[in-house]
């Protein structure tokens, strides 16, 4: 009867073992995707051009911080900005729409807004959102750079004056 209780009591510490270890392995990989989904917006300047980079998880929340950013760029009249989305794990349908808008605010002032390094989820998400691929998206950094190098400097775009 001892050796059977030596041996249930062997089994059962031996699986509180393997359950742990799987506990901490999990709590590791929750650590880890909570890093990775830390929203970090980094702004860089090259030359003319200013590029906000985007990394991790972005909801309406973390949108703010990159409205708050684009808006001064406006105020700034800067005219060519990258949206750097490469490292972006999550953005929203509503976020791709804003950003949208905030292209079309930069257009209307001579500027162009480029959307690079989409994944081909947020490709798609950003065409159901109004972005034109040929002309919004680009694949990455480099491709964007240069072709606003060759952009000609452009004037705001004023509305059409009205009949009175």
């Amino acid at each position: 009867m001892n050796a059977a209780k030596t041996l249930l009591a062997t089994e059962l510490a031996s699986d509180i073992v393997f359950v742990a270890s799987l506990l901490l392995n999990l709590a590791i990989t929750v650590a880890k995707r909570a890093q990775i989904m830390e929203f970090i917006l980094k702004q860089i300047k090259k030359g003319e051009v200013q590029i906000l980079s985007l990394n991790g998880y972005m909801g309406n929340d973390e949108f703010c911080q990159v409205d708050k950013a684009l808006s001064l760029l406006l105020e700034q009249k800067h005219g060519r900005v990258i949206l750097d989305l490469k490292t972006l794990s999550f953005v929203t349908a509503r976020s791709l729409a804003r950003f949208l808008v905030c292209g079309q605010e930069f257009r209307r002032n001579g500027g162009e807004l480029k959307l690079v390094g989409l994944s081909s989820e947020l490709s798609r998400l950003a065409q159901m959102a109004g972005f034109n691929e040929q002309n919004d998206f680009d694949p990455d950094r480099a491709t964007a750079l240069k072709k606003m190098a060759k952009m000609p400097t452009v004037k705001p775009r004023l509305p059409p004056k009205q009949n009175k």
